[in-house]
């Protein structure tokens, strides 16, 4: 059930068997675990069904580091959360990703990329994606189907592939809101924002948390688990904030807690030029058995050990004639949208600049480029008619969008800020840093692609930068993560599979943290909701938003072994 919690009596109490805080990805998720199951989960969301401009400010603060976006847009504070904003490209992490790399400070995981592959699956259920398959030669046959093979770039390069998330599955505010509605279990409260965890006097048992709306009530609930699925800056501005226990925040004693911000470096830089267009990497989007796929450029797991590399992949965008950008505007000024149907360019517009958003039409001067190039016009739509895209094959240059991982790096970091939100929070201040490992990434993983291309395809030039233009040209996608690395000692990183008895179960990651002295919270491999048929994956927390990394010792914790429990 839904009820907005400025209803609720000032000074009201809840008790439940699991508090989640935070309604975005992740929280649904966990929430949907627990549809119709023996426990009694509260669900809290700061915000309500839509954008808001007074609850989206206590978003607000300072970046004090590498350029990034205002953080009052870099999430959205509403039922959903930033799923409200991301475009669902979705791909798992590649077992490199989990691996020690001695190259790499604080590199390896406590789990393999093989334990999560069901958890993997089931968060394709959750998505509303296709089978959890993304090696290229899963795809091939496929491809080849449609006359678009991959050309002979050599061992080193690979395809990288995307699954895209639909419509439908895509805002999961809308997606899930009647499942929420109508579980008998799980009350999720809007306009919910907590304020405050308070702890016992050793800090080890997390007793309630305050709970305030804007329009001046406080509430308190009382669970047995806690899990913070707050994203990657208000989680540990959060625990942070919450010092009655601990003068440098709870969880905090060894000054880890928002250490290891990270994002994923982007930006625009070189130029690929072919003879023979691939249309493989060009094509934009491809609907393949039922799926919606993109593709990119991607590093062999060996190559990057060879030359001491992060992860990398790179797109390529057609650099197209004025003509099409003048059909752009002319069509989108013909489907005007009110304000208060359009958040992302009204209420994020930072956001709504990096994802390209049409400019206002000048009318006479883009009519003039369409009609004086009406050829062109009639040929791209005679290619749309026949299912290809509009775009495709009218340019030869493409500008290469490369991303990479970003090492651990205890210097980038979440702090607070002086200032304090209309709540009495002290605001977050982002001091985003990446290291020379992330710049030689991107720079040596270029100079690997660029030149001539393999069966003169073609060439890819790199751009110069100045003394200072990777720092400020580069920029994220809105994917704040990290805080923590994996290490098996508190003092060196996050925790690792266990904490000793009887400090709480603790795990931050992907901007979650779980504190209680209950035992850990178990996932139900098994349990299909409302509307799954036999045979079809069970519901499951997203893949890069996982809540547990507490052992799976013993049948009771392994995947598909039964319903989640809470002891």
């Amino acid at each position: 059930m839904l009820i907005d919690m400025r209803t609720l009596p000032d000074g009201s109490e809840l008790t439940c068997d699991l508090c989640i805080v935070g309604a975005g990805a992740a929280g649904i998720a966990i929430a949907r675990e627990f549809l119709d199951q023996p426990y009694d989960v509260c669900l809290l969301e700061s915000g309500g069904w839509e954008y808001e401009a007074q609850t989206q400010a206590l978003f607000g603060g300072d970046n004090v580091g590498l350029p990034y976006f205002p953080l009052r847009e870099a999430r959205a504070r509403y039922l959903g959360g930033s799923t409200n904003l991301w475009g669902g490209w979705s791909r798992p992490l590649d077992a490199i990703d989990f691996a020690h790399r001695p190259w790499m400070d604080y590199s390896g995981w406590p789990v393999s990329r093989e334990e999560l592959q069901p958890y993997y699956e089931r968060a394709q259920t959750t998505c509303g994606l296709g089978p959890c398959r993304y090696d290229w030669s899963d795809w091939q046959e496929a491809f080849q189907g449609i006359g678009c093979d991959r050309p002979a770039l050599g061992e080193d390069i690979e395809t990288y592939l995307w699954q895209i998330i639909p419509p439908q599955f895509l805002r999961f505010g809308q997606a899930y809101r009647a499942d929420i509605e109508a579980a008998r279990n799980i009350r999720a409260y809007l306009y919910a924002n907590v304020v405050d965890l308070e702890a016992n006097d050793t800090a080890r048992t997390l007793q309630r948390l305050r709970v305030a709306t804007l329009e001046g009530k406080t509430c308190w609930v009382r669970p047995k688990t806690t899990i913070l699925a707050l994203g990657g800056i208000e989680t540990p501005r959060l625990l942070l904030a919450s010092r009655q226990e601990q003068p440098n925040g709870l969880g905090n004693e060894h000054d880890l807690v928002g250490r290891f911000f990270m994002e994923h470096p982007y930006l625009k830089w070189g130029k690929a030029e072919f003879k023979r267009t691939p249309s493989l990497y060009v094509q934009g989007r491809f609907r393949l058995e039922g799926s919606e796929l993109a593709t990119g450029l991607g590093l062999s797991p060996a190559l990057q050990a060879r030359e001491h590399l992060l992860n990398f992949g790179a797109r390529l965008l057609p650099i197209l004639p004025e003509w099409v950008g003048a059909v752009n505007r002319l069509k989108a000024s013909l489907k005007p949208q009110p304000a208060s149907l359009n958040p992302l360019h009204q209420a994020f517009p930072s956001i709504s600049e990096i994802c390209n958003s049409t400019a206002p039409a000048d009318w006479p001067q883009d009519l003039g480029l369409v009609l004086s190039n009406l050829d062109q016009v009639f040929a791209r739509a005679y290619r749309k008619f026949f299912h290809k895209s509009f775009y495709s094959g009218q340019s030869s240059l493409y500008q290469v969008y490369p991303i990479g991982e970003q090492a651990p790096n205890p210097d980038s970091r979440v702090l607070l800020s002086r200032d304090r939100d209309a709540l009495g929070l002290p605001k977050a201040q982002l001091d985003w840093r990446l290291i020379e490992l992330d710049k030689y990434t991107l720079s040596r993983s270029l100079e690997i692609l660029a030149g001539p291309l393999p069966g003169g395809l073609g060439t890819v030039q790199i751009d110069p930068l100045d003394d200072g233009g990777f720092d400020r040209q580069v920029f994220g996608v809105v994917s704040p993560h990290g805080n923590h690395p994996h290490e098996p000692e508190p003092q060196g990183g996050r925790c690792g599979r266990t904490l000793p008895h009887p400090q709480p179960q603790q795990c931050l990651y992907r901007g979650q943290f779980r504190l209680s002295h209950q035992r850990p919270l178990q996932p139900n491999p098994d349990y299909r909701g409302p509307g799954h048929s036999p045979g079809r994956s069970p519901q499951g927390p997203i893949d890069r938003f996982s809540c547990d990394c507490a052992p799976r010792t013993g049948k009771a914790n392994r995947p598909g072994s039964g319903r989640p429990v809470l002891s």
